[in-house]
């Protein structure tokens, strides 16, 4: 008896094809960064008892700050040679809340990301398919800085009534807070790689956090840390942007650590360098896959 192939001509001359082609296609950055954004804010719709928790949450650490600015002052850093205190350290305080809204998104919404793909079994299946990893993280990210700007604008239209800085200064904040954005982003993506080499990062992520947070001048400026604390805080790109944030908050009264110039340029620096570095670490990550199996990731 002769074996008769029932598969149509196209699909048997594929065997004898010099060039056969998978049948995945790889997806643009962009349609990635569209979809992540659209699954994330679908998913956060679900959870609006969290948002709101979020707004309370910002809403006392406001209140907070407002009677801790009423109690006491901090000698040397004041404006126009007199000591933070009362409202102006407020809207010291006020700057540095402003950016911490998304240094949690940025930091850790990478690392996030890849924790709630590790629990859903579903990291292997986004490693094996031709599309960019970076603009998931991106995309992740993106969304939760579009949730979290429930958070930011009354903190911005808060400082903004303050503070009575004017209006060219009211954009440099934002222009200050878009371009760290992007420079913690990658510094997100680089975090992230630990939880993919590594798995269990959660205690460590939380203490770079804290130290992120308290280094960097979030809560007080870095000029009134110990020099090795300051030196410390330096290669941190938020260091800078709490700088420049409170300088434009004040109208150009504050006394930053560098020159504005000097201060811009180190934070371009940083977003551009640290987005090359995480995503030539991204792909090392990727190639190391390839070669040992994804089970590395």
């Amino acid at each position: 008896m002769q074996a008769v192939s029932t598969l149509p001509a196209s699909v048997q001359s594929i065997g004898a094809s010099a060039a056969v082609q998978t049948l995945s296609r790889p997806v643009s950055a962009w349609r990635i960064i569209q979809a992540t954004v659209g699954k994330e804010l679908h998913t956060t719709t679900r959870y609006i008892p969290n948002l709101i928790g979020s707004l309370v949450n910002q809403a006392v650490r406001v209140v907070f700050f407002l009677l801790l600015s009423s109690a006491i002052s901090i000698q040397g850093i004041g404006v126009s040679g007199e000591p933070l205190a009362g409202r102006d350290l407020f809207i010291s305080f006020q700057g540095g809340l402003l950016l911490t809204v998304f240094i949690g998104v940025t930091l850790w919404g990478p690392i996030n990301t890849i924790r709630n793909d590790l629990y859903n079994g579903t990291l292997e299946f986004l490693y094996s398919n031709p599309g960019s990893r970076y603009a998931y993280y991106v995309g992740s990210v993106l969304a939760k800085v579009i949730v979290e700007s429930v958070l930011f604008l009354p903190l911005y239209l808060f400082l903004a009534i303050y503070s009575r800085a004017s209006l060219p200064d009211l954009l440099m904040v934002l222009l200050t807070c878009t371009v760290i954005l992007v420079a913690l982003t990658a510094m997100g993506v680089m975090i992230a790689l630990l939880a993919l080499l590594w798995r269990q990062v959660d205690s460590i992520a939380q203490v770079l956090g804290v130290l992120f947070e308290m280094i960097g001048g979030a809560y007080l400026p870095v000029a009134a840390f110990p020099k090795l604390v300051q030196y410390l805080a330096y290669p941190l790109p938020h260091t800078w942007g709490y700088d420049l944030i409170r300088y434009y908050s004040f109208g150009g009264n504050w006394q930053t650590l560098l020159p504005v110039w000097q201060e811009w340029a180190i934070i371009i620096v940083f977003a551009i360098g640290f987005t090359v570095i995480s995503r030539h670490l991204l792909g090392k990550a990727e190639q190391l896959a390839k070669k040992s199996g994804l089970h590395v990731i």
